[in-house]
């Protein structure tokens, strides 16, 4: 072989170095062929395939913008509520995904030119994972959320075939059957650890117009007694003329009977899944004249979990409320913190927790029936600030919190209409509340005749509730105390003192309270009270 030749060879087989005009090209080819799939495959050479994957790939957006456009709102919910279309949701999402990403690496593979140096290499890569995760990573997200949706749905809802005494049937021509209002009970529980039992100290009833969203929510003491028992059953047969007791005996106050009744009657809750919730249920109904088709239970422990995951609430706090509070020898413990008075106050989960639930401290803090008026307060603030926008951005955060905090009987089947019903709650903006203070009703020995018509008039706006009786304007006594409470890590640590005392209200005022509208008048707007 001749010297010529040999040189010749050894020249067509070195790499030439890709000049910079050249390499910007290959960038832009790279981006555009990570940005549209198939465009790649067209600039390679491979025009077939390319425009192949690329006409498919317009056509699913399409068929995917059209689907959104005419499901609307509604139709977006229904998916979002149905698990089987969770899971196709899930798995199409994913698979796009994973799609999306091979047909770029191919593009990077089939277009880089020959004599590309280590650090060239490198970056046409970063162009490829930059560019890709403006596609991919949304893709990836959405079906991670449809797949914690799922996940939701099967730990939080009820089976459609599980037992209960009080859910009415429903069918998908009319979900509500012909029902104007639905009635959900509203408990919030103090379970957790260090406390074999259940105690519902927060108990409420949430009764929506199916029509409109307008809503009325209902507050009673948790220490309210002689509560009526539902007629025909084992329980009215036992207490014919009410759950009585002593009224010093925790017994046979409101809060126990989630823990008590269904220890008296196992038989009749048999096939329950959660008999204390159906007898609550069945009892407070009974005491409001309504029918109470559903219950959601909160548990209070993890309600600041929850709180957490909106990112706090904005409420207006009326007074200093003292934070890690209770009662020993008489008397108040000191407080670890103070959650001071103000327009639009922010709090977190922690500090929205006591304002909700603390009842030892000074003037109206003590009050039950101010803490009935703060805990409705709160689920206006929650109602409120619950849009869209911040639902999609906390949603991951949210779940979790659900799952570890809340139980209810709404099943998985009736998922869809409650989602429905709620965005015509939000829309409505009619959110009335009535807690039974003593005002209307003496805790102790309540008139259950005068409490229906209030309701019924409440759920009436044009009706006039029914004249209260006057009422001693001392707070419930024989209170029971809130378990210790463990602190987070993040809790406010510096004492502070109590405030100086201040001059005596005059009579008949709440003291350190701002002004409220009476409940004697009946429901009034959230926004009048907080």
């Amino acid at each position: 072989m001749s010297s010529d030749e040999t040189v010749g060879r050894r020249a067509r087989g070195r790499r030439t170095n890709v000049s910079p005009a050249e390499f910007r090209r290959f960038l832009r080819q790279v981006g555009v062929g990570t940005l549209v799939p198939g465009a790649g495959l067209i600039a390679a050479g491979r025009k077939k395939l390319g425009w192949t994957v690329l006409t498919l790939f317009l056509l699913l957006a399409a068929g995917a913008a059209v689907y959104v456009v005419r499901s609307g709102i509604s139709g977006l919910v229904d998916d979002g509520t149905d698990t089987d279309r969770l899971n196709l949701i899930t798995g199409a999402l994913a698979a796009v995904a994973v799609v999306w990403l091979l047909t770029a690496l191919v593009s990077l593979y089939l277009l880089q030119p020959r004599g590309l140096k280590a650090p060239q290499r490198l970056l046409s890569a970063l162009v490829v994972v930059v560019v890709a995760s403006l596609v991919v990573a949304p893709l990836s997200l959405g079906s991670r959320y449809a797949y914690t949706q799922r996940g939701l749905i099967g730990n939080v809802f009820a089976d459609d075939d599980s037992h209960s005494l009080t859910r009415p049937d429903s069918s998908d021509e009319d979900p509500w059957a012909g029902q104007q209002r639905v009635n959900v009970l509203i408990l919030g529980s103090d379970s957790g650890p260090g406390r074999d039992d259940t105690r519902t100290d927060t108990v409420m009833v949430a009764s929506i117009n199916t029509e409109t969203g307008d809503t009325a929510l209902f507050s009673l003491p948790r220490n309210l007694l002689n509560l009526p028992m539902p007629p025909d059953t084992p329980l009215a047969e036992a207490y014919p003329d009410g759950y009585m007791g002593p009224e010093e005996d925790a017994y046979y106050w409101l809060s126990a009977v989630y823990r008590f009744v269904p220890y008296e009657f196992p038989e009749f809750f048999e096939g329950v899944a959660d008999p204390g919730a159906e007898a609550a249920k069945l009892i407070v109904g009974e005491a409001l004249g309504l029918d109470i088709h559903y219950y959601v239970m909160v548990n209070l422990r993890g309600f600041q979990y929850l709180v957490d995951a909106f990112g706090g609430i904005d409420i207006d706090v009326p007074y200093r409320i003292p934070i890690g509070t209770k009662e020993q020898f008489g008397r108040c413990t000191e407080p670890s913190g103070w959650i001071e008075p103000g327009k639009d106050q922010h709090l977190d989960g922690y500090q929205a927790l006591w304002f909700a639930r603390a009842r030892c401290g000074p003037g109206p803090v003590s009050d039950d029936y101010e803490r009935m008026r703060r805990q409705r307060c709160v689920i206006g603030a929650i109602t409120e600030q619950a849009n869209p926008t911040t639902l999609l951005r906390r949603y991951q955060q949210l779940a979790s919190a659900a799952e570890n905090t809340m139980s209810t009987d709404i099943t998985e089947g009736r998922l869809s209409d409650f989602a429905q019903l709620a965005l015509k709650v939000q829309d409505s903006g009619g959110l009335r509340s009535l807690p039974f203070t003593n005002d209307i009703i003496e805790y102790h020995d309540p008139d259950y005749d005068v409490i229906r018509e209030y309701v019924q008039a409440s759920l009436d706006p044009a009706a006039t509730p029914p004249p209260a009786e006057e009422q001693p304007t001392a707070p419930p006594t024989g209170e029971e105390e809130p378990p210790p409470t463990e602190q987070p890590t993040d809790a406010p640590t510096g004492e502070e003192e109590p405030p100086a005392e201040e001059e005596p209200p005059a009579e008949g005022e709440t003291p350190g309270a701002t002004e409220t509208p009476s409940d004697a008048d009946g429901a009034v707007d959230v926004d009048d009270v907080c």
